[in-house]
């Protein structure tokens, strides 16, 4: 819901495309700053006080960008969010991977994915319909609830001494795990994780320029923001469909290099279409869009979770990589679309990065054989 709020916002504040750009990149760019930090945080300390520390964090930023009354201060209260969301992602993925026995991995995280997808999902369309009642400042004041209900819903476990894994973790048995087939599972997994992280970095890149350039699109053709709630739900309510389909059928997807590629092509060749798309076509695209997300997010945290340790540093990894990609691909778009005066430049320079990091992917495949 924040983020169905702050762009429109800065429209009504009259953001050109490179301001937008430039908002687009705050908050990813203090994550991706940050959550390195948080994802080794968390190896030392308590994961779910972590992830509390960060909904308080959020609770402040609704507050913060409601009484940001200008350009300026909207762009000093949206790092904010990127601050508080760094401790919250690392902590809660590891965490799950700590407190699961090694077959139940795989379930536990599409199980994890398809709650926060529906909750994202659910967050765009609610929020487009808000703003188009209650306007920016009560999506915000709602967003703002939501965290501070999320504190409490979080597990209580039971007071810890170090830090590290929660002590509510059952210690696996290293005898349950067939050391053979595992360790050879996850020398593949160290070998694709780089692909994958590439892959979700970019896809997350795309996702963001459509968070904050997708918003004067709509506003062109008068559609209005129930419109823009809508794709997004679609787009994230399809990731969602996605992950089902991929934690069912694990073995048709994972290290195959070729199925992790077709998506980020289909990803890119939607992004491409959007500017020209009427609204029919562009629930399509919602569609193909989220198809390509749920393949590179879920593989790269399958990737990233799927060793013997360090599993919050991956995680760390694999957020960040995703908060540059969101940092770098809409300013690029931003600036390319003031420089050029064309209002699809964004979506063509997502598209371009995405097809770029398929091409870096094989290289870099082939490169370690």
């Amino acid at each position: 819901m924040i983020f169905t709020a702050v762009p429109f916002e800065a429209l009504r504040l009259g953001a050109d495309p490179l301001q937008m750009g430039v908002l687009a990149a705050l908050s990813p760019g203090t994550y991706a700053v940050l959550v390195l930090a948080g994802g080794r945080w968390s190896d030392r300390a308590p994961r779910l006080a972590l992830a509390r520390l960060s909904c308080i964090g959020l609770v402040g930023a609704c507050l913060a960008l409601g009484l940001a009354d200008s350009l300026p201060r909207l762009m000093l209260a949206v790092p904010l969010i990127g601050a508080s969301m760094s401790l919250f992602w690392p902590s809660v993925q590891a965490s799950i991977a700590d407190r699961s026995a090694p077959a139940m991995l795989e379930r536990n995280l599409g199980r994890f994915n398809l709650s926060w997808s529906v909750g994202k999902g659910s967050g765009f369309l609610l929020g487009g319909t808000l703003l188009a009642a209650i306007g920016p400042d009560g999506v915000l004041n709602v967003a703002s609830a939501v965290a501070f209900v999320l504190f409490f819903v979080l597990p209580w476990p039971n007071r810890r001494l170090g830090g590290g894994p929660d002590p509510a973790v059952p210690a696996v048995n290293p005898t349950s795990r067939a050391p053979v087939e595992t360790s050879h599972t996850e020398a593949l997994a160290i070998r694709y994780r780089p692909l994958a992280w590439i892959a979700n970095g970019t896809a997350y890149g795309l996702a963001a320029t459509l968070l904050y350039h997708l918003p004067r699109l709509v506003e062109h053709n008068g559609w209005g923001p129930r419109t823009y709630g809508i794709f997004l739900g679609l787009v994230y309510f399809t990731q969602t469909f996605a992950f089902a389909i991929l934690t069912r059928h694990l073995d048709a997807w994972r290290f195959h290099r070729l199925r992790l590629y077709a998506p980020q092509v289909l990803l890119a060749a939607a992004a491409l279409s959007l500017p020209f798309a009427g609204r029919e076509r562009l629930l399509l695209t919602a569609i193909v869009a989220g198809l390509g997300l749920g393949v590179c997010y879920f593989s790269s945290l399958y990737y990233s979770l799927h060793a013997p340790a360090a599993r919050g540093r991956n995680a760390g990894v694999h957020e960040a990589l995703m908060g540059m990609g969101g940092m770098l691909l809409p300013l690029v778009g931003g600036w390319a679309a003031r420089a050029t005066g064309a209002f699809w430049m964004p979506f063509a320079v997502a598209s371009c990065a995405v097809l770029l990091a398929v091409a870096a992917q094989e290289i870099l495949y082939r490169a370690r054989r």
